[in-house]
């Protein structure tokens, strides 16, 4: 009898790690909100369940209004970073790849890849792309790199007690944050440096290809320069949209912050959550969790009430910040998912639109 060799099985490792990565991540979550959140602030979640009640509607509806507002202020960024997007579309990247990202481990990267996904369908390059993302995650990373150095004059100038507590903290995240902005400004604006970064990884992907023994030419060092070249391009013709789209955006979350603790009847005053709002934004940097859900209401719910807040109060309205500013991007970001796939079915990608004229840009 001729026996037939049976193809080996698929390695059950891969989808087992992915699988005990997304559980973990989700135990930890869980226990952060569960656990650490009250143990923290020192506000049992009943409470905080009838704090949240209290608040009138009408106050929730000109809470929504403010979150809405500010996502569409931060489309001036956004259509700043990619020439001929649209306010609408760039309103639908925002709100598509912030739900991606809010709803998986890593989930980044993946709303990176969707929002590419949909560039090019709309008929725009590579290229165009890859400065819109660096361009945008750059100016993103270098308002919360700043907020410090803002917040920490302003306590200073106010005379506030708060600095008083709290002055060697604030002193180490101030120049945490000056020396990381400085190293981000200076790969960003500096060839020297690119070049120097570029060789680095080109040295890195030599190994990896020469291990994995195939025959591929590795330039990710030539890349690097020539998107360096193309967002420098970009950035001296509309670095005043760029910025005063994010500092626009980055004031209206403040504000929203500030709003949802009034709302919820934290008392505290503006130099609190002003140097509260610059620790939730750095925070949002760290992306251990998705959307960094369970980190920052923690470290933020713990620093209000360090700062003065009452518990329960404080709590309330971090939750309430945060059912705007990550809860509900969510839903709304998987609806207008929904409603592009289900327009683009079938759909030919458009033509990649002309660069606009000089007379166009002043315009």
């Amino acid at each position: 009898m001729t026996t037939t060799a049976m193809p080996p099985a698929a390695s059950p490792r891969r989808p087992a790690w992915a699988t005990a990565r997304t559980l973990t991540i989700a135990a930890v979550v869980v226990a952060l909100f569960v656990v650490a959140l009250p143990s923290v602030s020192g506000a049992p979640w009943l409470q905080i369940g009838l704090q949240l009640q209290q608040v009138p509607y009408w106050e929730l509806g000109l809470l929504a209004l403010l979150w809405a507002g500010g996502l569409l202020l931060h489309t001036i960024t956004l259509t700043a970073a990619l020439p001929g997007l649209s306010h609408r579309r760039a309103l639908t990247l925002s709100l598509t790849g912030s739900a991606i990202a809010n709803v998986l481990p890593l989930g980044g990267a993946a709303g990176v890849a969707l929002n590419y996904r949909m560039i090019r369908v709309w008929g725009h390059d590579r290229a165009a792309f890859a400065t819109y993302t660096v361009i945008t995650n750059i100016w993103d990373v270098l308002v919360k790199l700043a907020l410090p150095l803002v917040a920490l004059p302003v306590l200073f100038l106010t005379g506030s007690q708060i600095i008083g507590r709290y002055a060697g903290a604030a002193l180490v995240a101030t120049v945490s944050g000056a020396t990381l902005l400085g190293l981000v400004a200076a790969v960003a604006l500096s060839g020297r440096a690119t070049a120097r970064v570029g060789a680095a990884l080109d040295a890195v992907g030599r190994q990896v290809v020469r291990a994995a023994r195939a025959e591929r030419e590795v330039a990710i060092g030539a890349w690097l320069l020539r998107l360096r070249t193309d967002c420098s391009s970009l950035v001296r013709s509309r670095w005043p949209r760029l910025t005063t789209g994010m500092l626009t955006y980055t004031a209206t979350l403040a504000v929203l912050l500030w709003g949802c603790l009034h709302a919820a009847g934290a008392g505290l005053p503006l130099q609190a959550v002003l140097i509260g709002f610059a620790a939730e934004r750095l925070l949002t940097l760290a992306g251990l969790t998705p959307g960094g859900a369970g980190l920052v209401e923690v470290g933020l719910a713990g620093l209000l009430v360090a700062l003065g807040g009452e518990p329960v109060a404080v709590v309330s309205g971090v939750l309430l910040y945060r059912l705007f500013t990550f809860g509900l991007e969510i839903p709304v970001g998987g609806v207008s998912l929904a409603a592009w796939l289900w327009l683009r079915r079938g759909a030919q990608p458009e033509p990649t639109p002309e660069p606009l004229s000089g007379e166009e840009e002043a315009a």
